[in-house]
């Protein structure tokens, strides 16, 4: 029985394959400057084979260089080596080929594959051991620190390696969600990603933002995500941006430049002019989402019959938009400009506070159908805690008290939907697991109502459930069982977010 073993650092991949107890050979990999993935081994034959797309093809260059065209992906891979051959091939079929592969054989080999979209870049092609010394002192150079928990270097890692450069429709670095399949910046993954780089490379958080702001409509609207050849409108994202540059600004006041922050600022206004203009009535109705893409929470509960919805979530984070715009209006001296979005602010809260809170908590419900009662068993009822002080004692405290008592609050960190709610799915994306964007949201939530022991419990859960499970998409939450993609940028970011408050804190206390 053929049985691999694998060994992953971040920057390089080991495989040995055994037969039985019998080591037969082994396959080592890095990736190198620019698009080219470095590989060596001995005793074995490497293989790697496209899935297939309607065009795919190999050829040989008239200047000897073989060539696998993924055309599906856009994509051309050109091998080459040092040490031993390299091969395509691909059955012919009239317009294309099947079985497109390439081959990596002799008793040892070495050598490199170079991806690319048009003609072969001309790419210096160092040893493997050359390569793998500058990948391990390019991820040196970009955190810092030698010494990192077992988990920690994992997050970190993966904002690093998940981070790809400005090309095409991206014009500005972008860290993505993940290189397996959520191969987008979507705008509001994208402040979390940039919460948890901020530590780190200060103007790479920057670029997160200004990746998605680059790409603002006219009216305000942003788009619900980008990648190199793109953007799509046909939704957009929650505005969390104004709650996570204040979060960066607190952690790390000198984060951005006065330009760039003048930048965030203006673009932070057309937001907000976009939500107050185009998704309400007039200046009674509050403003809502046309789609649970909108809100970021996909299908949650409160989304069972459709849209448009209106929430307590989205006036909260306008809210906090409002406030991030005054503070910045005000360190630049324009008190004028940050009395009129102190206003804004404080009517917004006021209507939420009138129109959603029954006494007991805050409710959704669609204007369309106001006698519709809508389930109030999704997490997103607690973000108004994130107002602070803002929103009023009483019920920040039954807020926190309806939290505590109705089982929220897993062995593992919050839970997205009531686990006790008909609603409730193990893995039902946002209708039951633990989802790292919201996990700090609630936390930063219950931090200023001054509920400190009880965010870094949960930040505490949160943390133990990505050392158990790794840094996943989301995690069942009763199991702590990692779901979906299993390599998440803001997952990684969350963490390591959490890790840095959690490490100050035992420093105060100490």
């Amino acid at each position: 029985m053929l049985i691999p073993r694998f060994t992953l650092s971040p920057y390089r991949l080991d495989v040995e394959l055994f037969f039985n107890t019998q080591k037969l050979g082994d396959v080592s990999l890095c990736i190198g400057q620019g698009e080219l993935l470095h590989l060596k081994g001995q005793g074995v034959t490497l293989k790697f084979a496209l899935e297939g797309s309607r065009y795919d093809y190999a050829f040989q260059h008239p200047n000897g260089d073989q060539c696998i065209v993924a055309a599906g992906e856009n994509l051309r891979l050109t091998p080459f080596t040092t040490v031993g051959n390299a091969v395509v091939e691909g059955n012919w079929r009239r317009d294309h080929a099947d079985n497109v592969a390439l081959t990596f054989s002799g008793e040892q080999f070495e050598g490199g594959i170079i991806l690319h979209r048009r003609l072969c870049p001309e790419f210096a092609r160092p040893s493997f051991a050359e390569a793998q010394t500058a990948s391990r002192q390019a991820f040196f150079n970009w955190h810092g620190k030698q010494d990192q928990s077992e988990a920690a270097q994992p997050a970190t890692y993966l904002l690093w390696a998940n981070t790809v450069p400005a090309e095409g429709a991206l014009t500005h670095p972008s860290t993505y969600m993940s290189k397996n399949h959520m191969i987008n910046i979507w705008s509001w993954d994208n402040a979390f990603s940039a919460i948890g780089l901020a530590a780190i490379d200060p103007d790479l958080a920057f670029s997160q933002f200004a990746a998605i702001f680059d790409w603002q409509d006219d009216s305000g609207l942003l788009p619900d995500f980008v990648h190199d050849a793109g953007a799509s409108f046909a939704f957009t994202k929650p505005p969390v941006h104004g709650w996570a540059i204040l979060h960066i600004l607190e952690a790390y006041r000198d984060c951005f430049s006065s330009d760039q922050l003048v930048y965030l600022r203006d673009k932070m206004e057309k937001q907000l002019s976009y939500w107050l203009t185009h998704t309400r009535a007039n200046e009674q109705e509050l403003p809502g989402y046309f789609h649970g893409n909108d809100s970021g929470w996909d299908n949650a509960s409160f989304f069972d019959h459709g849209g448009p919805v209106v929430g307590p979530d989205l006036p909260t984070f306008l809210c906090l938009t409002a406030n991030c715009i005054a503070q910045l209006y005000r360190s630049a001296e324009e008190p004028h400009m940050a009395n009129k979005f102190d206003q804004i602010k404080t009517q917004l809260r006021n209507l939420m506070i009138k129109q959603l809170w029954n006494g007991k908590c805050f409710v959704f419900r669609k204007p369309a159908q106001p006698d519709l009662v809508l389930p109030d068993t999704s997490l997103a009822q607690f973000m108004p805690l994130l107002l602070g002080s803002d929103l009023p004692r009483e019920i920040a405290d039954k807020l926190v008290e309806r939290f505590n008592a109705q089982g929220f609050l897993t062995e593992w960190g919050p839970a997205t939907e009531n686990p006790q709610s008909a609603y409730y799915e193990a893995d039902g994306y946002w209708r039951g697991p633990i989802w790292a964007p919201t996990t700090l949201l609630i936390f930063d939530g219950l931090c200023r109502q001054g509920e400190i022991r009880l965010a870094h419990e949960l930040a505490k859960r949160f943390m133990r459930t990505c050392e158990a499970s790794g840094m996943a998409e989301n995690f069942d939450a009763l199991t702590g069982t990692g779901l979906r993609d299993q390599a998440f940028a803001w997952t990684s970011a969350v963490y390591l977010r959490f890790q840095n408050v959690l490490s100050k804190a035992q420093l105060t206390s100490a």
